[in-house]
């Protein structure tokens, strides 16, 4: 596999930076890829070829990453290629953004050359790839917001800033500073939910996709022991559930550089992490005989005597033993719904009709445990009824903080032969919906 190009460009079609790896390339394919991306995003193919040139890119953090070859070459190892450049330039840079890449143009440019040599891949870690940058990765300061004082307004919008928080910082940082850099180690466990509930709220279809992820800001290299909850069972894409409380997975997959006590009932993963970030281990859940869906639904879809207009009743439980923040649930209407009026049981709720998609947005802020929400809205037509089969489905979309439906629980995190400063250790649990889907008629 042989690479011509790489390149950078930004949503505002704007090439941040470009390297050629053969004599024989032009500029003509930067050309190219801004054409089709000024023709419309949703135009322009992941891969594509014109003339002699193959072209595939993918998109991260607003920016897109391209790289060009002049034989058909498999786009998944282009992709793999692009996605670990992608992973090199936030361990080095911290922040992957326009405006990160601009002001560590230098260390950019020396990524690339050292990344690949004449087209081939050579260095493609961040730790192979440390000893032959020379560049000083400059911190980006982000969150900027516009001041609300009237100074600002009257003489030009300026902006403040606040501190980059560690998990934002460069993993890789001058020697220089390496005595004050906080030594840290953060793992997300994070799982999403893809879920179907039918019209009469019971589910045909549940499953997890999960995963377990590191950012190593350590040094020394010391090593770390994650020690899991001892009643993991892999099953296999079994559909019979596991006797006990046993943590029933159909998948499970460990980084290439952990050590396993036993791939069907891991228990504690050994690992002398990489520097940067990393998928420790993914893993999957599916049937709703070993899994308990989060919510319980019911809907009902009426049309009203002697009227157009048509009464949809929604009803959701917390089944979780934690409280739900930020419960967001959008369904579609027919077009000719001009108007809505509402009765929705609690005060911190809304609900508004979007009508240039035809949806409604109901927004609940909370849903304390075992507890239920109450909304009915009349759709009201001021032209033709309205036909029942044409409401819903129902997404939801919700971020749990805290708490993982698997059953996956992280006892303790070890980090053995580590000298100088204590380390700090951060592990989060979010469990956020991927498509939550539910029928209302």
């Amino acid at each position: 596999m042989k690479v011509d190009e790489i390149f950078i460009v930004s949503e505002r079609s704007v090439v941040i930076a470009y390297k050629s790896y053969t004599l024989a390339s032009n500029t003509f394919s930067k050309d190219i890829f801004l054409r089709k991306l000024k023709a419309g995003e949703h135009q322009t193919l992941p891969y594509f070829t014109e003339g002699n040139k193959c072209f595939h890119f993918i998109r991260r953090d607003r920016l897109f990453f391209v790289a060009t070859t002049s034989k058909e070459t498999s786009p998944i190892l282009i992709v793999e290629v692009l996605t670990r450049l992608y992973r090199v330039f936030k361990d080095f840079c911290g922040v992957v953004s326009e405006e990160s890449l601009q002001e560590n143009l230098l260390l950019i440019l020396e990524v690339l050359n050292e990344f690949l040599d004449f087209g081939y891949v050579q260095l493609s870690t961040t730790d192979k790839l440390q000893p032959h940058i020379q560049s000083t990765p400059v911190l980006t300061r982000i969150n900027r917001q516009p001041t609300q004082d009237i100074t600002s307004r009257v003489f030009g919008i300026e902006t403040k800033t606040t501190p980059t928080p560690a998990i934002n910082r460069p993993v890789i940082g001058p020697s220089v500073q390496k005595d004050k850099t906080k030594n840290e180690l953060y793992v997300d466990v994070i799982e999403k939910i893809t879920s179907v509930v039918n019209a009469d709220g019971s589910v045909s279809r549940f499953e997890i996709n999960g995963a377990m992820k590191v950012k190593n800001f350590l040094y020394g290299s010391p090593q770390v022991k994650v020690i899991l909850n001892n009643n993991i069972i892999v099953q296999r894409n079994s559909r019979i559930k596991a006797y006990g409380d046993s943590v029933q997975l159909d998948t499970c997959v460990f980084h290439e550089s952990a050590k396993v006590d036993n791939v069907d009932t891991p228990s504690v993963l050994t690992i002398c992490p990489q520097i940067g970030e990393f998928t420790l281990m993914s893993y999957s859940v599916s049937g709703e005989s070993c899994i308990t869906s989060p919510f319980h639904f019911v809907s009902s879809v009426q049309p009203l005597e002697h009227s157009r207009d048509v009464m949809v009743s929604l009803r959701i439980k917390n089944m979780l033993p934690v409280t739900s923040i930020n419960l967001r649930l959008k369904f579609g209407v027919p077009q000719s719904v001009s108007n809505i009026s509402q009765h929705l049981d609690r005060s911190e709720q809304t609900a508004t009709l979007e009508k240039t998609d035809s949806t409604i947005l109901w927004k609940i802020k909370s849903l304390t445990p075992n507890t239920e929400s109450v909304a009915q809205f009349r759709l009201i037509s001021q032209s033709s009824a309205l036909n029942r089969e044409d409401v819903g489905p129902l997404r939801m979309e919700f971020e749990i903080s805290g708490h993982l439906l698997s059953g996956m629980k992280i006892k303790t995190v070890k980090i053995v032969n580590q000298e100088q400063t204590t380390p700090q250790k951060w592990l989060r649990y979010i469990t956020v919906s991927d498509s939550f889907l539910v029928k209302l008629v």
